[in-house]
């Protein structure tokens, strides 16, 4: 006889619900371990419920985790889905459970909103709401406790039958497919020149297991990433920021199929390398997830967020231990560098702050300029203090007897104990390196370039920059360089890139000598990135694209297009849980573009207003910027003998931090607009 529930897994559920979980302490041990027998038991019911409606193929997926992945408290519920079969899409699922207020429930409801796409929740809600008899039901807690197993499973059957919509309809009402499902999670993968090459050759049963494995380890709230190696490739584990990754698990990507292998962790025991298999898979989807508190402490998460996906890294690495190397049964694409012959470039990726200028420039020193051998560039931010001495040579002060740790700093040193030598910069390094490999492109990197006196840290390199100047150009010149005496030519194989924030200095205003010897790529804010962002709060929908487009208009009618705000301010929306994005988004508001729109303005508030919708809001309280009223008269502050009393007084105007609050505010920004363009037409 299967185990069933009883009163005690509900007094619990409701007793311990939203307490901090504390694995140290004895009795919350003993409580998370009876909390999880109830969750073995609603895993049954779930594999029971599949077998029942759709026979062998139907499946079930639980994670059994009592504690919430994010915030570290118990639940209050526990549940399982339930799909019509293995290549059924992620985002949807009959699901079942127990819940301390409500008892047992049953529903078809939106579970896995991580993969990218359209915005389902609020479609769902449309189709849910549309219907007289909805897609839930549900039994008191002391009804369910008199079923046995068998009868509850039937009548979780019996409701689903009496659902006013089947789950395909909905799929279809959903524009989900198995096919959709799969290119969403694929497509998370297609960043990787390898993965593109090699994937399109696998049979379709591979293909299916590999996105059942990338849900899987996306689901326990593990990160993908590819790192450099040519010898298992594509990896999961922790892996936080760009540094190196606590690895779990290794997949070598073959033109032919997958092979995998992966350490033990918890329940899941050690995988040795081979073929990727539904087994294997299967026993992943069953151990890996169903407790976490016996992971290692690598494996912990740094923060609160969800896994991460390989297109959420900027580039890809090669990590210690990893090798360059060919497997015997095919060709492997080694990152290749871009050909010496090549003509050298000079480019600047100019464009207003948060457009994604540096994102787009470690992609290419990625590809371009790193390879197994390491990095083939340099990497300076030029500021008011940067000089020709950092950048190309100049004196460095040496002290003849070096001071030890133990010792005390001397006295004020005489002309005997001081000495000067004549150091390379940066630049002047990165030349000599590119002389040693002429079969290499290097690249020299400016971050900032307008923020420095170009004139002054590039001085003679100004003239040596230009293509036809260079070594092996058509009119290659040399020249003394001041300090040492040497003579100095660039070689043919350097490229100089830089990057400049439009928002700090004109396009207009840089140095015309500077203007002739670059091309100039522009990189301009794209809400567009930002379409699959829609921050739920309240009942409220904010579309992200739509409040930055507006926002973006705005300040080009009003000021220049220099100065629009990038989407980068908003697209870490994308990779936190639904209930963290308002209150990231407040902070947002509250700390980046308010403060940036306030630089921008030089705090003329009434501009700032117009920006933010706040003169078209439907209610005071959605303004973020209030109206406080008009300053005292001049009788009150002056006097009666001021004369001051024809002048028209300024309003004043505040910040009103309830708004940042209120979704409604963000909304505004752009909904009343769109409304009264729609009346004007």
């Amino acid at each position: 006889m299967l185990p069933y529930y009883d009163e005690n897994h509900f007094e619990l559920l409701r007793q311990w619900r939203g307490k901090p979980y504390d694995k140290n302490n004895p009795d919350e041990y003993v409580v998370n371990e009876k909390l999880i027998e109830a969750y073995n038991v609603t895993k049954n019911w779930g594999n029971a419920l599949a077998m029942k409606l759709y026979g062998e193929a139907g499946r079930e997926r639980t994670v059994r985790r009592t504690i919430g992945q994010w915030t570290r408290k118990f639940d209050q519920y526990n549940w399982s889905k339930v799909y019509p079969s293995e290549s059924s899409p992620p985002e949807l699922a009959y699901t079942v459970g127990i819940d301390a207020d409500v008892g047992f429930y049953v529903s078809l409801d939106i579970v896995d909103t991580k993969v990218i796409g359209p915005p389902l929740r609020p479609k769902f809600d449309s189709i849910r709401l549309s219907g007289p008899t909805g897609l839930h039901a549900k039994m008191p807690a002391q009804e369910g406790l008199a079923l046995n197993f068998s009868e509850l499973v039937e009548w979780s059957a019996k409701e689903i039958y009496k659902f006013e919509l089947s789950y395909d309809e909905v799929a279809e009402r959903l524009n989900l497919s198995a096919i959709k499902a799969q290119e969403q999670v694929l497509n998370h993968f297609r960043n990787n020149g390898d993965f593109s090459k090699r994937q399109p050759k696998w049979p379709a049963q591979t293909t299916e297991l590999f996105c059942r494995l990338a849900n899987a380890v996306h689901d326990a709230g593990l990160d993908w990433w590819f790192t450099k190696s040519t010898n298992r490739q594509l990896r999961f584990g922790r892996k936080n920021g760009n540094g190196n990754g606590s690895v779990i698990g290794r997949l070598h990507l073959m033109q032919k199929g997958i092979q995998m292998v992966w350490d033990e962790i918890g329940s899941l025991p050690q995988l040795e390398l081979q073929d990727i298999s539904d087994d294997a898979i299967s026993s992943f989807e069953n151990s890996l997830a169903a407790d976490q508190e016996s992971w290692p402490a690598k494996l912990a998460a740094m923060e609160d967020r969800p896994g991460y996906w390989p297109d959420h890294y900027s580039v890809a690495e090669l990590e210690p231990g990893d090798e360059l190397e060919v497997d015997a049964d095919e060709p492997i694409d080694i990152p290749r560098s871009v050909s010496a012959d090549t003509p050298p470039r000079n480019i600047i990726h100019y464009g207003p702050p948060g457009t994604g200028k540096t994102f787009k420039l470690l992609q290419q020193l990625a590809r371009d300029y790193t390879n197994a051998q390491g990095r083939r560039f340099a990497f300076v931010t030029f500021h008011q203090s940067y000089g020709y001495e950092e950048f190309i040579e100049g004196l460095r002060p040496v002290l003849a007897k070096p001071v030890t740790a133990e010792e005390t700093m001397p006295a004020p040193a005489t002309g005997s104990e001081v000495q000067y030598e004549i150091k390379p910069g940066a630049f002047l390094q990165l030349c000599e390196l590119a002389r040693k490999e002429p079969k290499q492109r290097f690249a020299m990197v400016i971050d900032e370039i307008n923020r420095g006196n170009v004139s002054k840290i590039f001085g003679e390199l100004i003239s040596l920059m230009e293509v036809d100047k260079r070594e092996g150009g058509k009119h290659p010149i040399s020249l003394t360089l001041p300090y040492s005496g040497n003579s100095f030519s660039v070689p043919w194989n350097v490229d100089i890139i830089g990057t400049m924030n439009t928002a700090d200095r004109s396009l207009a205003l840089v140095d015309t000598a500077l203007r002739r010897r670059f091309e100039f790529i522009e990189t301009m804010p794209d809400p567009a990135v930002l379409e699959d962002i829609i921050v739920l709060a309240g009942g409220v929908a904010i579309d992200v694209e739509e409040m930055l487009t507006m926002i973006n208009r705005r300040i080009e009618a009003m000021y220049d297009r220099d100065h629009t705000i990038g989407h980068a301010y908003f697209t870490q929306l994308r990779y936190l849980a639904p209930q963290q994005q308002f209150p990231a988004l407040q902070a947002i508001f509250k700390n980046r573009i308010i403060p940036l729109l306030e630089e921008y303005f030089f705090e003329d508030w009434q501009k700032i207003r117009m920006v933010l919708g706040d003169n078209q809001k439907s209610s005071p309280d959605y303004q973020f910027i209030k109206e406080a009223g008009k300053q005292d008269d001049a009788l009150t502050l002056f006097g009666r003998n001021s004369q001051l009393d024809q002048y028209q007084f300024r309003p004043r105007y505040q910040l009103n931090p309830p708004a940042l609050g209120q979704a409604k505010a963000y909304v505004e920004i752009y909904a009343r607009a769109q409304t009264e363009s729609a009346r004007t037409e």
